[in-house]
């Protein structure tokens, strides 16, 4: 493929903290390497919580066409942004910034794609139903990709039950059955069709522990665990040992990489298949699974 020329020099970066283990720099640069994009950098910046605003407009940021997100600062990139896309501003975080002529940024998010393109690709399908463990933001766009995806009914979970209201109003307002689900039966979730697991490490430890010990498990078609590092995660292994077909965060990032990819270099696509390999090299292993 030839060499695609832009128009001056362009910076991109992932920001966010802790932002050293990001692969979002190995994704980016495998397109640009694959799409024969000479003319563009792609780096990484520690920005802390609350200091977003402060990196753009007086920091290294000022330099950049466009940002990758990610926590703690999606809340804080949808806050700064003078244009919004749909799924920003349904959830009100945002994972890509773009720079607009003006000098003002747009804030889209590429979450919810990357979340429902991976369920896809291990078949899950429209109707039927989707559980999400766990409460923060990454859960919140797991209810938004499942609802996306077309399920019925979503079933919720999480160890601090106050912290699902949040998800619940959103499903319902989108006209979909909420079922919540005790936490001290979080199995429970693996009845549903598809489960994203959007749990920290240690929960995730916690939760398959308690799996394993029972003596069965329903079975979802298909379990995204949002871990990938390392793989497989805690409860995409417990899945996968029991004969279920388990999707993983990288795949996630990849396709949302993708999207942001169209978004800042008017690419039609992103080479998904060569940049989910780049990632998993990096990794050093062959399937993979970090939180984004």
């Amino acid at each position: 493929m030839g060499s695609i020329e832009l128009t001056g020099s362009r910076r991109f970066a992932v920001v966010g903290s802790p932002v050293g283990h990001s692969l979002s720099p190995v994704l980016h640069r495998t397109a640009y390497t694959v799409l024969g994009i000479t003319d563009a950098e792609y780096a990484r910046h520690e920005v802390s919580a609350g200091a977003l605003e402060g990196f753009l407009a007086r920091g290294p940021g000022q330099e950049l066409s466009g940002l990758s997100v990610t926590m703690p600062g999606k809340p804080e990139a949808f806050a700064l942004a003078a244009e919004t896309d749909a799924t920003s501003r349904a959830l009100g975080v945002a994972n890509t910034l773009l720079r607009r002529e003006d000098g003002s940024w747009r804030a889209e998010n590429h979450d919810v794609h990357g979340i429902m393109a991976a369920l896809r690709d291990h078949g899950a399908r429209s109707g039927g139903s989707g559980a999400v463990l766990g409460s923060g933001a990454t859960a919140l766009s797991a209810v938004a990709a499942l609802i996306e995806l077309g399920v019925d009914t979503v079933l919720l979970c999480a160890r601090s039950a106050e912290k699902l209201s949040v998800l619940e109003e959103f499903a319902t307002r989108h006209g979909t059955e909420v079922q919540r689900v005790p936490w001290d039966r979080h199995h429970e979730v693996l009845g549903a069709d598809c489960v994203v697991s959007a749990l920290a490490i240690d929960g995730a430890h916690a939760v398959a522990a308690q799996w394993r010990a029972r003596p069965s498990l329903p079975q979802a078609d298909v379990l995204l665990d949002v871990l990938y590092d390392p793989w497989p995660a805690p409860l995409a292994a417990v899945v996968r040992d029991a004969g279920g077909e388990v999707a993983d965060g990288l795949e996630m990032l990849a396709h949302q990489a993708d999207m942001q990819l169209r978004s800042m270099l008017g690419v039609p696509v992103a080479p998904v298949v060569q940049m989910l390999a780049a990632a998993r090299r990096e990794l050093g292993h062959g399937a993979a699974g970090r939180r984004p």
